[in-house]
């Protein structure tokens, strides 16, 4: 991993943890607050990876946030978290350590400082086409290449990413890659201020190592950027980290999250 960038870190921070993200609100149960600098996230979606407390900066004793924390996250039956910059030194992590707290996502974050490149715009593998969700019918083989990318059964491909109205929703765009006519790629963005979330990027994988990943995160992040974003942020699994650092992310920090304690 490379060395982390301090002055991307507010970009991270602030789009994939501190700031309400657009497609919350088609949640059921979604729901955002913000607290003395702490922001709380929860979703229809089960665990502390979807239900979190963010602490990224100046912020309350950890007793001061747990009576909120609490309210916050009563109907969170499967567990809810507190999410921290990873080893920064932070008052509230090193509380989280001292109490047991064990860590449930270690997950590295990444920035795209300027996503109007003209490197975006690269001409991809001449078999592959590139479509925007615009249908319900393209919304099903969406969430259908998501759960088979992932290994996911399909229903979480669903609840991740909950009906939304594409066509009309600036916020929030979804793509599908084909390759001599058969669907095999997806992902899409969502806008938080000036920068793009990129999430979901799944390739079938039969069809993986032919640049259909990077074809389509081109397109998503070009698209983005006719959108009036600036930059682009996201969270990785370990898989995709090499695609993203070609692409031109970077390495920022560590966004951690340790699981409450059921005695929390």
């Amino acid at each position: 991993m490379p060395d982390s960038a301090p002055d991307l870190r507010p970009i991270a921070h602030a789009a994939l943890s501190l700031t309400e993200a657009p497609y919350l609100k088609h949640y059921r149960c979604g729901r955002f607050r913000t607290w003395n600098g702490v922001a709380f996230t929860g979703s229809d979606l089960p665990g502390p990876g979807f239900n979190f407390a963010s602490v990224l900066g100046p912020a309350p004793p950890l007793d001061d946030i747990l009576p909120i924390a609490r309210e916050f996250f009563a109907d969170a039956t499967q567990g809810w978290g507190v999410l921290v910059e990873g080893e920064a030194g932070h008052p509230v992590e090193v509380e989280l350590k001292s109490r047991g707290w064990v860590i449930a996502e270690d997950e590295p974050a990444f920035v795209m400082p300027q996503i109007d490149s003209p490197e975006l715009l690269a001409q991809g593998p001449q078999d592959f086409a590139i479509r925007r969700v615009c249908t319900a019918a393209d919304e099903a083989i969406f969430h259908g290449l998501l759960a088979a990318a992932f290994g996911a059964p399909p229903e979480f491909a669903t609840a991740m990413l909950p009906v939304v109205p594409f066509i009309s929703n600036p916020e929030i765009a979804l793509f599908i890659g084909s390759a001599d006519g058969r669907d095999v790629s997806a992902t899409g963005y969502s806008r938080v201020g000036p920068t793009a979330i990129v999430t979901g990027l799944g390739t079938l994988e039969s069809d993986r190592g032919r640049g259909y990943g990077a074809a389509i995160t081109r397109a998503t992040l070009a698209a983005a950027a006719a959108r009036g974003c600036t930059s682009a942020a996201l969270r990785s699994g370990p898989k995709s980290v090499p695609l993203y650092e070609r692409l031109g992310f970077r390495y920022v920090c560590q966004h951690r999250t340790y699981a409450a304690p059921t005695s929390a």
